[in-house]
């Protein structure tokens, strides 16, 4: 099975005053869909997760993986941090949530060794 082909959006994240906006975060989706995507990924650099406490993140992916359910879009969420920990964390919580693949990233801000890259990998 090919996962990556076709179209994937990368969607910012909406907030209202205090929290994700859910509905406009709907809207967004529904949009993709509508446009004939084929997949969206959420918590990316443009969904602003470094501005994110890991609560918002995990029901940013919950939300959206619900609101997909039935689409066939594919929904990929962003899994990254700086922390080792943190990112393996996210990681299951994010495909425990709902995603269907992870953007995962090399730590940054951290000078790892060529071995701490593989060891945050692994």
């Amino acid at each position: 099975m090919q996962f990556f082909k076709g179209v994937c959006t990368a969607l910012s994240t909406p907030f209202t005053k205090d929290d994700v906006n859910v509905r406009t975060l709907e809207e967004l989706l529904e949009r993709q869909w509508e446009a004939g995507v084929d997949a969206v990924a959420v918590l990316g650099t443009t969904g602003e997760p470094s501005t994110m406490s890991l609560e918002e993140k995990i029901f940013t992916v919950k939300s959206a993986a619900e609101i997909l359910r039935g689409t066939g879009l594919k929904l990929i969420a962003g899994a990254g941090s700086n922390s080792t920990d943190e990112a393996v964390h996210l990681a299951r919580a994010c495909e425990y949530a709902g995603a269907q693949a992870l953007l995962v990233v090399t730590p940054y801000y951290n000078k790892a060794t060529g071995r701490g890259v593989i060891r945050h990998y692994d």
